[in-house]
Order: C-alpha cells, then structure tokens, then sequence
C-alpha cells in the first residue's frame, strides 16, 4: 500500500476514492485533524492511499487530473461505486453460503474441497472413467501397434480392437480416401474412441494427467454430465479439425505440423478443451472459483506451438480444435444466467 496524495476536503477524498473505485482502483482515504498555526483552529489532512502497487501510477495520474477540476460531473459516482460494493458483498455471501452447503463443517474461508472452493459434488466418476477406459484400451490395442496375427488373413485380437476404434479402418479408408468412410456406414462411436487410444506410456501418462488435474476441478464444480459433454465435445470437435486439414503434401514444409490425418489417437485434444475452459471461464466470469496460473497458460500454449514447428508426428489440429472446443464453451457458459458463480 503506498500514499499518493493528501486533499484537505474529507468530501472531495471521498468523492475521489468512489470515482478510483469505479475504475477498480482500490483507495483507502485516512483522515485526521491538521496541525493548528499560529492559533488557528487546525483543518483535516485526508491521505489516499493505494492498496495494489501495480495501480500506483494511474491512480496518481487521475489525482492529478481530478485537482484541476474537482467538481466535474463524471466524479459524482457515488451511487455507482456504493452498487458495485454491494454486489461485491452479495457475491462473496453467496460463495460462503455454497461452500457451506458442500461441507457445512468445513470454515468459511478455510480448507475443504478444492481448497474451500465451493463443490456441487466429491467423486470424479467421468473422470475416473476416462482414466481407466483409456488405460484398458491402449494395453489392449498394442498402443496403436497392434501385433500382427500369426494365422495368415486373419486379424490378431489387437488388431481387431485398433481396427474397431479408431476413427476410420484402413480397410474403408483405402478405397476411397474418404476419412468418414467407416462413420458413413453408421460406426458413429467412432467419433468417440479415438480419445481412448494412445501412442505410448508417455503419451497416455500425459494426457491421463492433464484429464485428471484439469476434469477433476472441472467436475467437481460444475458436475459429471457437464464434465462429459465438455470432455466429448473438446474431444470430437478437435478430431474432426485434425481430419479436416489439408495433408502434409498441401502444406508448406514450415507448416507441416499442421497437416491432417484420420488415423490420429489420443487425448490431447480433450486436455487442451479441458484447459482451455477453465483459461478463459474465469476471465468472463470473476468469481469464478478457479483460475489457471498464468506460467501454466505459457507452459500449456507454449507445448502446443512447439509441438507445431519441431515435434513430428503430433495431432496439433486435435489441440487446436479442442482449445477452441473449450473456450467457445466456456463463453456459451458465462453468458447464460446462472447463480452459482455469479
């Protein structure tokens, strides 16, 4: 907290302290009696203090420009500033009252689920679910290296189960090119359970912790159905852009991470929905109870560039798909009336 001026009208501080609130500028005015002269009766000194360092300069700026003409209309914001106050203090109300309802012991600002974040539930089961489905499938299919059959024309029990869920079996694929083909012959889970398989242990230990970490606070707060549509939607719009690119042929060799394929497996674009929900979630809703950290938005956008220009063989158009999946989401969310988050 630092002082950037002192008035000698407790009125005008205060007139001036509203006009910084509006601005979102926090002031604190502290006002005691000036020191007589020369027998006069002493008049009052009105410090104004600044709460964040970071709003130092504006604040200053403003004072400047409001001494020059204290009276001007645009500083009669009172009643703007005492309604933003009171909505403030409703919301911050309604926090405590849900956290209360989720663990009623637990204190109001102190620990409880997600850190005294107010929870509609406690288990995880789509979360879980994705974990184990995804875990028994890339065992089961040889992580998208299925063993090859020792009889010949026939297909080993990897095989089939590769063959089954990924996006297009090769087999429809090779006639026509189409990468709908299999989806098309009304294989529509197809869609789906591309999610599940995985390329390796990295690969599937990656994304398992990204859908863990990120789905579970998703889940808790907003509740499994949302969890699984925002975990679908992220997942299926992001394996549709993949097939939608143009192939690397079409593509300038800078851009070839960017090239399309229907034979993508994996996650990740499921995490980066994930991610990119609770990313931009709280930027439209305030009291949104959780926030990314700005070094993992960096970390998390900085992946997905470097894996464009230097990692080969990554599905950068199923990230991209997917974080745009989860922040058009997100601004759907904010906009509807809801009382939960405010």
């Amino acid at each position: 907290m630092r002082r950037i001026g002192t008035l000698t009208d407790p009125d005008q501080a205060r007139r001036f302290a509203d006009f910084l609130f509006t601005l979102s500028i926090e002031c604190n005015v502290d006002i005691e009696d000036a020191p007589a002269a020369d027998g006069a009766a002493g008049g009052k000194q009105c410090h104004l203090w600044i709460r964040d360092e970071s709003h130092i300069e504006r604040a200053k700026q403003e004072l400047q420009a409001f001494l020059q003409s204290p009276t001007d209309e645009k500083y009669r914001v009172g009643d703007e500033a005492e309604r933003i106050r009171k909505q403030r203090q409703s919301e911050e109300k309604r926090k405590k009252r849900l956290q209360q309802k989720v663990n009623p012991k637990a204190p109001a600002t102190g620990a409880g689920p997600l850190m005294g974040v107010p929870t509609r539930q406690q288990t995880i089961p789509v979360v879980i679910a994705m974990v184990v489905l995804s875990v028994i499938a890339s065992f089961s299919t040889g992580f998208g290296s299925p063993k090859i059959s020792q009889v010949p024309g026939e297909l080993s029990t990897e095989e089939t189960i590769f063959y089954g869920l990924s996006f297009v079996d090769w087999r429809d694929y090779v006639t026509g090119k189409d990468p709908l083909a299999s989806i098309k012959k009304g294989e529509v889970w197809r869609l789906i359970t591309p999610l599940f398989l995985h390329g390796d242990t990295y690969h599937l230990a990656f994304n398992m912790l990204g859908i863990f970490f990120l789905g579970s606070a998703i889940e808790r707060l907003e509740g499994s159905w949302f969890m699984a549509l925002l975990l679908l939607a992220s997942g299926i719009f992001g394996g549709l852009v993949q097939i939608w690119l143009p192939p690397e042929d079409a593509l300038p060799p800078m851009l070839a991470g960017l090239a399309g394929s229907p034979f993508s497996i994996g996650a990740s674009g499921a995490v980066y929905g994930l991610f990119g929900y609770l990313w931009i979630r709280p930027a439209l809703s305030p009291s949104y109870p959780v926030r990314m950290m700005p070094s993992n938005v960096a970390i998390m956008l900085g992946w997905l560039v470097f894996c464009i220009f230097f990692v080969e063989r990554i599905a950068n158009g199923a990230h991209i798909g997917g974080l745009v999946a989860g922040v058009i989401i997100a601004v759907v969310i904010s906009r509807m009336p809801s009382d939960r988050f405010a």
